[in-house]
């Protein structure tokens, strides 16, 4: 069944209590019983409401564009049990999760936005199945308080769920709302098993992936976005016990598209929104000081004329005498002077605060800053890796020396080894990422050494065969990453 949570898991992940309205509708997908019979409505629980009352998602004008963009979007979409947003940072060349709803204190909530609990971690399903240890998985996922919560931190191609359908999709997050159509993107709906892929080997071990499979979100789906260059992509988690032909239908397949698209074009707009919104706020600031100078200027000048030509101060409102006298126009210019001073001291010590915090934040980046590492290997896992790299770098070696000692009295030639250190690196430690792959690997190196061998053809001059080393890399390198074959070599 697709039913929407309550207020019980709903409260601390999904929308503000002011985008959720409840209501009894029909189920989208199948009961969570195990006949057909409808489930029965059981008590409030602490982990997950009945899943036979369902939150619909209502758009409010005082909520963000991005939100109400994913209100509407999970209105109308089948068999979801929720959504992530990610964002492909260029500059860190990993991907970051975007903040889709208001917390219940006010401020943002990362990782999944749900519509519903999952199936397996239902209280309600307790009498067909165990649900212990997926409720416990899914509190890890969605549950701030919980001590073992699973934030969604950055993690690059490859590694995790969101990087594994990111390396899956990269050839298509090109397309989007950056050019014209979209005839060369499939319009498919491709389904992962995350459970599949969380017990995978070649797979970098992520915990939060294997609470995600534990959990129940056992399929998901990853759709890019890519809105003048701000890259992503929006994952569907669906209920793997619906009805696949709803959901599979064109009709939801076709929704699923382009909600990715609105909910990644309201994402890319609400950056444009903030800096807009900095920059009015500066024009304003500065259009206060530009006035506040120019009272300051006419109080100065305009009193002082005014007394000269009265033969005295200028008298003031009743409200500003002293001591049985009127205070003079350059009194209150000295008390105006005074504050102005106050404030610019307290602008120079912010502005020492801004210093002293940019080179604290400079200082850290020289350190490595808060760069995630990739994720350590499991001792299994560290062990096929130095079986794999053994294996090979004895038969390399052996085919060394063996090349060496044919060729001692003719040509000398021997292999390369250095390069090949690295790309075995790349083999058995990051297994998983795109240069890893074996169309990489094996067409890299083959156009490596062929471009090598055309380039030993050109003729130089004895002074300038030097040059072949750099033309060489020069051209393999830009060809590599024009045929999506990068690879280190």
């Amino acid at each position: 069944m697709d039913s929407t949570q309550g207020d019980g898991a709903a409260s601390s992940r999904p929308f503000s209590s002011s985008l959720i309205s409840k209501k009894n509708i029909v189920s989208d997908s199948i009961p969570s019983t195990k006949n057909d019979a409808p489930a029965p409505s059981p008590a409030p629980l602490s982990v997950a409401p009945s899943s036979a009352v369902e939150p619909t998602f209502e758009p409010v004008p005082d909520v963000d564009i991005l939100t109400q963009t994913v209100a509407m979007s999970m209105k109308s979409l089948y068999g979801i049990y929720g959504i992530e947003l990610w964002y492909f940072n260029e500059g860190s060349g990993k991907l970051e999760n975007i903040a889709l709803s208001d917390d219940i204190e006010g401020g943002t909530v990362e990782g999944l936005l749900l519509k519903r609990v999952t199936q397996d971690a239902d209280e309600i399903n307790r009498k067909y199945w165990n649900v212990d240890k997926p409720q416990e998985s899914f509190k890890k996922l969605t549950d701030k308080s919980n001590k073992g919560y699973l934030a969604p931190e950055p993690v690059g191609p490859g590694c995790g769920l969101p990087g594994a359908l990111w390396s899956e999709i990269g050839k298509y997050a090109t397309n989007g709302l950056n050019g014209i159509g979209h005839s060369n993107v499939s319009h498919d709906v491709h389904w992962r098993e995350v459970d599949e892929l969380a017990d995978d080997p070649d797979q970098p071990y992520d915990d939060r992936l294997q609470h995600l499979a534990k959990a129940g979100f056992t399929r998901a789906a990853g759709l890019p976005f890519n809105v003048k260059n701000f890259r992503g992509m929006v994952i569907y988690f669906a209920n793997p016990h619906g009805d696949p032909d709803h959901l599979n239908s064109d009709v939801n397949k076709q929704m699923i598209h382009h909600s990715s698209q609105m909910i990644g074009a309201a994402a890319a707009f609400r950056p444009a929104q903030e800096a807009s919104e900095a920059y009015l706020q500066e024009k304003s600031h500065q259009t206060w000081r530009r006035v506040k100078i120019k009272i300051l200027t006419i109080m100065r000048f305009g009193g002082s004329l005014r007394a000269k030509k009265n033969g005295g101060p200028q008298a003031s409102s009743g409200d500003d005498k002293k001591n049985g006298k009127r205070r003079s126009t350059f009194a209150k210019v000295h008390e105006l002077s005074v504050r102005v001073r106050k404030d610019f001291k307290k602008t120079a010590i912010q502005a020492k605060d801004d210093l002293e915090t940019k080179a604290n934040r400079w200082v850290s980046k020289m350190h490595g800053g808060n760069a995630g590492i990739p994720p350590s290997f499991t001792w299994t896992q560290t062990l096929w890796s130095f079986v794999g790299v053994l294996v090979t770098h004895t038969i390399l070696s052996r085919l060394n020396s063996f090349i060496m000692m044919e060729t001692a009295d003719t040509t000398k030639l021997s292999l390369v080894l250095a390069p090949l250190g690295a790309l075995t690196t790349l083999q058995y430690n990051l297994t998983p990422a795109p240069a890893s792959q074996p169309r990489n690997a094996i067409f890299a190196q083959v156009m490596a050494l062929t471009v090598a061998n055309l380039v030993s053809y050109i003729p130089f001059s004895a002074k300038n065969a030097w040059f072949r080393s750099a033309l060489a890399p020069a051209i393999v390198i830009p060809a590599m990453a024009k045929l999506g074959i990068t690879v280190s070599s």
